[in-house]
């Protein structure tokens, strides 16, 4: 899906389940790519470094519904994002002192 509102960012990702743990795919509306990711650090990643390359004035991240993902892949996505989360909101209050 090309972005047609080329002042918004959109970083779509799916999760998919493995034997072995989980991928996340990630696509960039600015670029048209796909990466694929194995943790939610290289997700947290991947979406800064877009943001901070991104020609766009904004942006956005959604989730796609994942029927390939287990439910605990999910779960366990969802609580890193969590405490990511709350790392930032406190190094953000910290610089903010």
């Amino acid at each position: 899906m090309e972005n047609s509102d080329r002042s918004l960012l959109t970083l779509e990702a799916k999760i998919f389940s493995h034997d072995n743990g989980f991928t996340i795919e990630i696509k960039n509306s600015e670029t048209g790519k796909s990466i694929v990711v194995n943790s939610v650090r290289a997700y947290a990643e991947y979406l800064v470094e877009s943001v901070n390359n991104s020609l766009c004035a904004d942006f956005t991240a959604v989730w796609h519904p994942s029927p390939k993902a287990k439910r605990e892949d999910i779960d366990l996505i969802g609580m890193q994002l969590g405490m990511m989360q709350e790392w930032m909101d406190k190094e953000l209050q910290i610089n903010q002192d």
